[in-house]
């Protein structure tokens, strides 16, 4: 039986079993009925989205880690299954929806899906941001074998989108439409589609390759300074017992950092440094924090054949400041003084327009912070 923790979240866990336990539902549905289910899947995927970025903000320890993942890889495992059930609803009923209906339903069921991509790549990262925190080898195991049954099944959910496709191919008759461009932008989504997935084949096969010792390969991430939002990170790979050549650096915010030709063994690396300007991406006047790792890979050289390791640095953390409404102390949900607001309103902008519509945006009787979020 899966492991089940205290920590998942009520409502979460309720929409969930709501969606989820429509799986092979195959009845007669009205197309406004399915369009609502479409969006309360929308709304589902923004919720896991928003528990998935309060976790990669969140130093978690060892037993935390495996919780949280496990909590995390079961509300996706959740979605995963209304998608299919919304897929399922939708083909039932194909022949009673006419040609724009079917175009709106295969647009709404093609961006969840991207959806579904997006958290499996958030699912990828927290595995291998706590990999090596999870100190049983069973928990390891465990989790990499659901991410891994979730990627399979991410196919069958491209399968159908497929079908979809093939089923709209008509579409595409007048080059000169609407419809033609539609079938155009199927296209593409459908081969961005694959290409995420082979992203996604390409990081479960680095997983596989990490290692939390320090026999081969060590990465070392730190925060050397900061200067407001402008925080300067240094990136130092290690070579262990054996010389290391091609070595790729990649950080989860930052992307790629750099790459090492050849490292002897016991050598370490010139330090990569970069200075990144951080900010809250939705969040305005409040404090947010933004937490990052770095891998890196590179293939051992020894004797007998080379091979490949992968390592994961320590996540680091700073806190960032997004605007100044000149209060001590600002954190998520802090109620903010109406004359402040405004005083802050008239600074942002001499043009009265925007004045006026800021004005208008913050016009309650308190203003409170939201979570802060980096995305």
């Amino acid at each position: 039986m899966r492991y089940r923790n205290s920590f998942k979240g009520a409502a979460f866990v309720a929409l969930m079993i709501l969606t989820s336990g429509m799986g092979g539902l195959v009845c007669a549905a009205e197309y406004d009925s399915m369009a609502s289910y479409e969006d309360l899947l929308r709304s589902q995927t923004v919720l896991i989205g928003s528990f998935e970025n309060l976790l990669k903000n969140t130093t978690l320890n060892d037993s935390m880690s495996y919780q949280f993942l496990d909590s995390f890889d079961d509300l996706a495992d959740r979605q995963q299954r209304g998608l299919y059930s919304f897929e399922d609803v939708v083909s039932f009923n194909w022949t009673d929806l006419d040609t724009q209906q079917r175009i709106n339903l295969t647009r709404s069921y093609e961006d969840l899906i991207r959806r579904e991509a997006i958290i499996l790549e958030s699912n990828e990262d927290l595995l291998k941001r706590s990999f090596c925190t999870l100190q049983d080898q069973d928990q390891k195991k465990e989790l990499l074998d659901r991410f891994e049954a979730r990627l399979k099944y991410e196919v069958i959910l491209y399968e159908k989108f497929e079908d979809w496709l093939h089923f709209q191919q008509m579409i595409e008759t007048d080059d000169e439409g609407a419809e033609y461009e539609t079938w155009m932008e199927f296209l593409a989504s459908f081969e961005d589609l694959i290409r995420r997935q082979a992203n996604l084949l390409d990081s479960f096969e680095m997983l596989m390759k990490i290692r939390c010792d320090t026999t081969y390969l060590e990465l070392t991430k730190e925060i050397t300074g900061q200067e407001g939002n402008d925080v300067t990170y240094s990136f130092t790979v290690t070579a262990g017992t054996n010389d290391v050549q091609d070595i790729t650096i990649t950080d989860s915010i930052l992307g790629d950092i750099g790459e090492i030709d050849y490292l002897p063994a016991g050598t370490s690396s010139t330090p990569y440094e970069i200075i990144q300007t951080l900010s809250c991406a939705d969040c305005d006047n409040c404090t947010c924090r933004v937490c990052n790792f770095a891998t890196a890979c590179g293939e051992v050289v020894t004797p007998n054949g080379n091979f490949t390791v992968c390592v994961v640095s320590d996540q680091q953390c700073a806190v960032i400041e997004d605007g100044d409404i000149g209060l001590e102390d600002i954190y998520p949900g802090i109620e903010v003084p109406e004359e402040v607001v405004a005083e802050v309103t008239a600074e942002q902008s001499a043009d009265p327009e925007v004045a006026a519509e800021t004005a208008v945006q913050d016009s309650v009787s308190t203003a409170s912070c939201p979570n802060c979020i980096k995305k």
